[in-house]
């Protein structure tokens, strides 16, 4: 057996260990091209290599940078046992540990994972936790994708890599140091909690699966909380099924995101933007008027008619498209935002039971109306929306962004009306979801006979009530344009009917 020989010198401190400003100011030992070090790490004059409690040694890692620069990431990949793979990531997304995640720079993320891991996500869990005992049994072969987490930036500069070969640039094989602390999942959260529940079965340790099963586990390291939402948004964004409101919430740097934070900066829908965990948009529900993910579809309503995809709209777009989103917010402001209260006021009921124009397929059909209003600006504006740039520099992507908006302004289409008639339409509608004209476009709830669901509803006055149809609110797109048909049709002034249903 090979004893590890203590020097007689005085350890190598961690904070002597050069920090390679390519790997984001990283301590790296370069056993491989550096003879000092090699002779240091051989001989373990090294502090760190010492201190073993305080690290998890990994071995056989690649270190990378990943995507593209300037904006590296910094990962590591480890092919871990069972055991090793629960003992590094130590955070188990269904049975989190008690540690304090404010002190550590994951307080938000925690909080996130434990609202998010229930219904049918959790149902997944006991799937995916089945599916891995039965191939301990040896049912079956094990596909399991790589899982993806990120280890607090407090912590980055306690990590350590010893580089026993460097075949590029952007990646270095050998040994890592890892502190001791949790790895949140950015992606692969339910295998994550499968893992556990798997390994802390009998079977896995009557059959020696916590030393034979086999997993993957990227790291990235030097992650705040921010960058975590990204990388959460970047990932389960994209073609996704994933919770819209999360992804948006957690999204900051694409375009339709920063369109949305500047338009909305200084409005009514500043702070009232429901992200499916804080609240929602339902009809009684008053604190919120639309959610982020309805927000995201009013403003390719204004941008595009949402003929584009969020990810077709670039960086580039965003200074010109950012003033006609902020006027057709203004002008939902200044329409209804009177009638858009909380807290509800006496005697009154919650808007939304009240008002068409609280509703997301009103708000999505008058976002097209905008739209159709200033076509003549917009069309030649988004010339260049979803058209392949996959070929050009960033040079060349700008010039044929503006030689095709300067082709389009030649031949803009002709507003379908006048910002100013929209205006005047919009105000002189009668938005009460009870009239009459509401109830053939929306349709009316049903009660347990099959007739017509009425309701008692407040009616502004001390103790007074009203008898009214219910209507029902569909967020379907016939609704949604059935509605812009009729505000933009010649017979729109059908909309200010101050009749009720009956």
């Amino acid at each position: 057996m090979n004893y590890p020989v203590i020097p007689k010198d005085t350890l190598i401190p961690d904070s002597a260990i050069p920090t390679d400003e390519k790997f984001s100011g990283m301590k790296i030992v370069r056993f491989q091209s550096n003879k000092e070090a090699h002779d240091n790490f051989a001989n373990n004059r090294y502090e760190f290599q010492h201190e073993l409690g305080m690290h998890h040694t990994v071995r056989g890692v690649v270190l990378s940078r990943k995507g593209a620069a300037p904006n590296y990431r910094i990962t590591v990949t480890i092919h871990a046992k069972l055991r090793h793979f629960i003992e590094i990531v130590k955070y188990n997304p269904a049975n989190p540990p008690g540690d304090n995640y404010e002190a550590i720079g994951m307080r938000q993320a925690h909080e996130q994972t434990q609202a998010d891991f229930k219904g049918a996500k959790k149902e997944n869990l006991n799937n995916f936790r089945n599916y891995n005992i039965e191939a301990i049994r040896g049912e079956r072969t094990a596909y399991l994708p790589t899982v993806s987490g990120w280890q607090s930036d407090k912590f980055f500069d306690q990590t350590i890599f010893v580089a026993f070969d460097e075949p590029s640039d952007l990646s270095l094989y050998g040994t890592l140091y890892l502190p001791k602390a949790p790895v949140m999942q950015s992606d692969g959260q339910t295998q994550t909690a499968a893992l556990f529940q798997a390994a802390e079965t009998e079977l896995a340790i009557k059959a020696g699966a916590l030393d034979s099963f086999g997993t993957t586990l990227e790291i990235e390291l030097n992650v705040d909380e921010l960058k975590a939402g990204q990388s959460f948004a970047d990932r389960n964004g994209r073609g996704s099924k994933k919770n819209k409101n999360l992804v948006s919430r957690l999204d900051n740097s694409s375009a339709l995101a920063i369109i949305r934070e500047r338009a909305i900066k200084d409005t009514i829908f500043e702070s009232r933007l429901a992200d499916g965990r804080t609240g929602g948009a339902s009809e009684t529900a008053t604190k919120f008027i639309v959610d982020l993910s309805t927000m995201d579809q009013m403003l390719l309503g204004v941008i595009c008619r949402n003929t584009k995809k969020p990810e077709q709209i670039k960086h580039y777009h965003i200074d010109r498209f950012v003033p006609y989103c902020r006027e057709f917010l203004l002008m939902l402001q200044e329409t209804f935002g009177e009638k858009w209260a909380d807290p509800t006021p006496k005697n009154h009921e919650p808007y939304r039971r009240l008002y068409i124009h609280g509703w997301a397929f009103a708000q999505k059909a008058i976002a097209v109306a905008y739209h159709d209003a200033m076509r003549h600006k917009l069309v030649p504006l988004g010339a260049s929306l979803g058209v392949s740039s996959d070929h050009s520099t960033p040079d060349e992507v700008l010039k044929m962004d503006e030689e095709l908006v300067e082709a389009a302004k030649e031949k803009a289409p002709e507003p379908k009306i006048t910002l100013t008639d929209l205006k005047y339409r919009l105000t002189k509608i009668d938005w009460l979801r009870y009239r009459k004209h509401w109830i053939a476009v929306t349709g009316h709830k049903l009660d347990k006979t099959g007739k017509k669901k009425t309701r008692e509803i407040k009616d502004g006055t001390e103790g007074g009530k009203k008898l009214i149809v219910e209507g029902q609110a569909q967020n379907t797109a016939a609704t949604i344009g059935f509605l812009y048909n009729k505000i933009m049709s010649d017979s729109w002034e059908e909309l200010c009917s101050d009749v009720d249903a009956k």
